[in-house]
């Protein structure tokens, strides 16, 4: 069955971000063809985002409030309300959840409550999907939203098997340029679809299963495609998909655009690399000696940036990644208790 916008469960996760997300939706409503449904989940935010997210969606629908995402809905308009902060794979998969009880729909859009997308962002991520015989995972053209001219990748990165590493693809390039890069290289390089903006057919749920919830936050996207391109599934890029992104802005990971700062927070730091950890000692097992070695680098990389004090921190990272202990590290970071931070990408 052809994936369409039609057919199509847009998913937005919300955490204490409703001026993105209101902003997010203003533009999803503006799409050339409207989704099956739009579906925002909050995952308990602790301000008031959901008032204020309510309020301005009513300018364009009746969203229906849900505190169940196990509930039959064949509504248009959906907020699934949570009783605490899943994280990224958790919130999302409680909208796929919403989704798949839909009839309607066979194909779900996971989008970042801060992003923007183009008018025909949805349209070709379906083009793109249906043009191969078998189902695929695809991903849009990210560019930075503060500076418009610039790529962050196309649809994802290249994965390195013996570090668990990532790198952007035609990060950094010229927008403009973006139209002379051949769709078939760029995903032969694909490694991983940065869920920022990622299209997932319904077929590959079913048949994978949902998005690991205990991550929490960072490489769940990255794990996903590694079960999918294991079981035979492509991964794919619709350079037509434009989609802005302010990236590092939802969760305060390093980044540097358009003069804009952000600063890595220690919990990123830990959750990124005991995740790496862990997947590669799921997946790719014969290169956890060389990951682990690896971290020598990361050491000296904070100690480069005088974060010297992180060095424990990043010894705790790969020994919870070996151990298998997972989940929200509000053990180690308090704060996360009450989740003062965004659960976006």
């Amino acid at each position: 069955m052809p994936v369409q916008p039609s057919s199509t469960a847009i998913i937005i996760l919300n955490y204490n971000g409703s001026s993105d997300t209101i902003e997010c939706l203003r533009h999803v409503y503006r799409l050339e063809c409207p989704p099956a449904m739009v579906i925002v989940v909050d995952n308990n935010s602790s301000d008031n985002s959901r008032q204020e997210i309510l309020e301005s969606w009513r300018d364009w629908a009746e969203p229906v409030v849900v505190s169940d995402p196990s509930i039959r809905l064949e509504c248009a308009s959906v907020f699934l309300t949570l009783p605490e902060n899943f994280g990224y794979g958790g919130g999302n998969n409680s909208g796929i959840q919403v989704a798949m009880c839909n009839s309607t729909c066979n194909a779900f859009w996971i989008l970042n409550n801060d992003t923007i997308p183009d008018t025909k962002a949805l349209n070709a991520l379906c083009a793109r999907a249906n043009k191969f015989t078998e189902s695929a995972i695809v991903g849009s053209t990210l560019v930075f939203a503060y500076e418009r001219i610039t790529v962050q990748c196309a649809a994802g990165c290249s994965f390195n098997r013996w570090l668990g590493t990532s790198r952007p693809i035609c990060g950094g390039s010229s927008l403009k340029n973006i139209d002379r890069v051949d769709p078939v290289t760029v995903e032969a390089q694909l490694g991983d679809v940065v869920g920022a903006s990622v299209l997932l057919p319904k077929k590959i749920v079913t048949k994978i299963g949902l998005i690991r919830e205990d991550f929490f936050l960072y490489l769940e996207e990255t794990e996903f495609c590694i079960r999918a391109r294991k079981t035979g599934f492509v991964l794919a890029w619709a350079p037509d998909s434009i989609v802005y992104h302010k990236e590092g802005a939802s969760t305060g990971a390093e980044s540097a655009v358009a003069g804009r700062t952000f600063k890595r927070p220690a919990w990123v730091d830990y959750l990124s690399l005991r995740n790496r950890v862990y997947m590669m000692r799921k997946h790719y097992p014969w290169a956890l000696p060389l990951v682990l070695l690896s971290y020598l680098g990361v050491i000296l990389n904070r100690v480069r940036r005088g974060q010297a004090n992180r060095i424990p921190l990043i010894f705790r990272a790969a020994w919870d990644g070996l151990r298998g202990r997972m989940g929200k590290p509000d053990h180690l970071f308090p704060a996360l208790r009450d989740t003062h931070e965004n659960s976006g990408h």
